[in-house]
């Protein structure tokens, strides 16, 4: 049987959505400098690890957690969140080549998540074979009993099979890693690590949509302000076993929750690049504050390094494709913000910056030193 998931899109899961969307937006056309960027989203890794291990139990304070990052450490803890960040790195790395979540790339970040108290570590982590349980921490009371062993295998088949369907290419992101992050912590294919592996692929699979902010919104940061009701959302009052509803549940209430939280955690994420736009463009000339940010990468680049550039060297500046370079160069030729560098040429070979951005960037680079943050 295939994995159909049962949901409705509320009004309050489409007014999230569309908050999103918003927040998203934001973030990619405020101007701000590289190396702020950077900066934040190093921030943002750091408070995902510390707060995805502290979810799952990890005791370690904070200033341990980020020594433990940067080393591999002697105690169980430190490992964990030295795996996280590692793991972390591997993901970013199959984001720039745009690998689509598969049995295999799921079992090779679980094998640099777990922690190996001895031994060599595995490829690939094959799902459990054995029945686990989850524990009320403190009473051992059982919260959740997943699948047997026989039926995990077939169950992430299921799962990869319907992330990757063409049937859900134009599912909304936030909906379609809500649902995944579901059913992966449900089959719970792991004896451990099950819950910092789901959230990091949910948060992957957002990235890979264009949903990832630069990397500087943080969903753990929802579950530890809500962690009784992120507990109690995946439960949503079913039966304890796998067998008797949370099988074949309906998905709503879940969704409100994960979509509800993702527009919280966006929302912070985009009152922060805010704030820091607007201190960093508060002393700039209106027509700089005016361009968007590629505008701004193409800007500096004629304006402090070269006077022409190739529709070849934006493509590669940009990170964008030929067609999408190819329309924005277009728009930007109408707007008055490019022009052929001949203008008497068939083809368009180089383009330059009109009269006007011209004249901007000779007042600029008069201050160079004020302004090289745009090259940043």
């Amino acid at each position: 049987m295939p994995y159909i998931p049962k949901f409705n899109i509320t009004l309050t899961i489409a007014k999230n959505l569309m908050e999103i969307q918003q927040a998203s937006t934001l973030v990619e056309q405020l101007p701000l400098p590289a190396n702020i960027l950077k900066e934040l989203k190093r921030d943002s890794l750091v408070e995902t690890i510390i707060l995805s291990t502290k979810i799952e139990g990890n005791l370690l304070d904070e200033n341990l957690k980020k020594v433990a990052m940067t080393k591999a450490g002697e105690s169980t803890e430190e490992q964990e969140v030295y795996n996280l960040g590692k793991a972390m790195e591997f993901l970013e790395e199959c984001e720039k080549r745009k690998l689509p979540i598969t049995e295999e790339l799921i079992k090779k970040l679980h094998a640099i998540i777990q922690v190996i108290s001895s031994g060599r570590r595995p490829k690939l982590s094959e799902y459990r074979d054995f029945q686990n349980k989850v524990g009320e921490k403190g009473s051992g009371k059982i919260v959740y009993l997943p699948p047997e062993p026989h039926d995990v295998q077939p169950l992430m088949e299921d799962l990869v099979a319907w992330v990757n369907s063409p049937e859900n290419i134009n599912m909304p992101a936030p909906i379609k890693a809500g649902i995944f992050l579901y059913q992966f912590l449900t089959i719970h294919p792991y004896l451990d690590g099950n819950g910092r592996t789901g959230r990091a692929l949910a948060t992957y699979l957002l990235r890979l949509a264009g949903l990832g902010l630069n990397g500087l919104f943080v969903l753990e940061k929802y579950y530890d302000r809500n962690l009784k009701g992120y507990y109690d959302n995946l439960q949503m009052g079913l039966h304890h076993n796998y067998y008797f509803g949370r099988n074949d549940p309906d998905l709503t209430p879940w969704l409100e929750f994960f979509i509800s939280g993702l527009n919280e955690v966006f929302q912070d994420a985009a009152m922060i690049v805010k704030e820091k736009s607007a201190q960093f463009t508060a002393v700039e000339p209106k027509i700089l504050r005016e361009l968007d940010v590629a505008q701004r990468q193409v800007f500096a680049q004629l304006a402090f390094k070269r006077t022409s550039i190739t529709r070849k060297e934006l493509i590669k500046l940009l990170e964008l494709g030929d067609r999408t370079v190819r329309d924005r160069v277009n728009k930007w030729i109408k707007d008055g913000f490019l022009e052929p560098l001949n203008p008497e040429a068939k083809r368009i070979h180089a383009l330059q910056l009109t009269s006007k951005y011209r004249k901007l960037a000779d007042t600029l680079s008069k201050e160079m030193d004020k302004y090289i943050y745009l090259l940043k």
